[in-house]
């Protein structure tokens, strides 16, 4: 058995502004520890110390990316299988289509594992253990997603309704439900076979590839002439723009997983678990709570990230995230971090694209 880990590594993290931008999203910043949430992500495999299991990760991001993807990967002293390098995001449909068919061309029988790059998972070991698992409900042709352990009426994530027993913690998918409001989230919580969504897929290449077909054609046949067409360079394969841009943008959720008789989950997974979404999240996970440069005068609960050289000042102020990066300063509430997208969206709408 191979496990090639396929690490999705373009998405903007607009709520995380302004210390992510489009010049260097989050997943690349040092957020949670001395790595950024990319290197983090590339090393729990290589923690694992099974090289027989998991193969070299293949990564797939924006070409815009490609020098921050090079510099982290060599740092940690990592080489990449392949690295696909789209144009343009095109959401995770595109991606799984574009990683079944790498998979099934040069690993034929491999498996893939399609997980984001910037997710704080507490115990590596745990979550290894359960992809291991959950390997023997893929090669029965299921595409395995992962479940994370309720702890709270969470309205910020997806759920996963659990269905009849496959194997051990592993059971058919009944139902996917979308981010609830506050008293259907309590409800999740009280029934107890449901878990949050982590977003994160495992499956044998040609069964994905045949669910593809009898569920999102289109995307699966675009994804391979872009895939065909594509200019290579070492490990490093330039999707054709001509191609890859006209593909439908859309999630493998709604692609697939919503549609499909074999979707599977591995639930509960009981580890730590963020998607570090917020900066409210990161102040619940990170081992750098505070930049070292912050100064607090009878301050409490605070998280302050400043950029090097920038020194913060906190006096008589509780509960705020204080973000200084450059020329961009953002204050918020803990409460109020989900809300930090809109930031970006109105600096959008009054092109202020400067501040991006």
């Amino acid at each position: 058995m191979s496990i090639h880990p396929v690490i999705m590594c373009g998405g903007a993290g607009t709520r995380l502004w302004p210390a992510s931008d489009k010049a260097c999203p989050k997943q690349f910043h040092r957020l949670v520890s001395n790595h950024s949430v990319f290197q983090e992500t590339v090393l729990r495999f290589r923690a694992a110390e099974d090289e027989e299991v998991f193969a070299a990760p293949i990564i797939i991001s924006n070409a815009a990316y490609i020098e921050l993807i090079e510099t982290q990967l060599a740092e940690i002293g990592v080489e990449a299988c392949a690295i696909l390098l789209e144009p343009e995001g095109k959401n995770t449909a595109a991606v799984a289509a574009l990683a079944a068919r790498f998979i099934a061309g040069k690993f034929p029988g491999g498996l893939g594992l399609l997980l984001p790059s910037d997710h704080y998972i507490g115990q590596p070991s745990v979550f290894i253990n359960a992809i291991r698992k959950a390997a023997e409900t893929a090669q029965k042709g299921y595409i395995t997603t992962f479940g994370i352990a309720v702890s709270r009426p969470e309205t910020g994530f997806g759920y996963i309704h659990a269905g009849s027993p496959l194997d051990g913690p592993v059971s058919t998918v009944a139902a996917f439900r979308e981010k609830p409001d506050s008293a259907t989230a309590a409800s999740y919580l009280a029934a107890g076979d449901y878990s949050w969504n982590a977003g994160i897929f495992l499956f044998e290449a040609d069964t994905l590839l045949i669910e593809l077909e009898a569920h999102a054609p289109d995307i699966l046949e675009i994804s391979g002439l872009a895939l065909s067409k594509a200019r290579h360079d070492g490990n490093k394969i330039f999707l054709d723009p001509g191609y890859f841009t006209s593909i439908r943008s859309t999630s493998i959720d709604y692609a697939i997983m919503e549609k499909t008789h074999r979707a599977a989950v591995y639930a509960p997974l009981e580890c730590a678990w963020s998607d570090i979404g917020t900066w409210a999240m990161i102040g619940d996970v990170s081992d750098r709570a505070n930049s070292p440069e912050a100064i607090s005068v009878a301050s409490g609960e605070c998280l302050v990230h400043a950029a090097e050289g920038i020194l913060v000042a906190l006096v008589g102020v509780e509960n705020l995230i204080v973000v200084a990066d450059g020329n961009r300063v953002l204050i918020t509430t803990k409460e109020r971090s989900q809300d930090v997208g809109k930031v970006v969206q109105e600096l959008r709408a009054r092109g202020l694209d400067a501040y991006l």
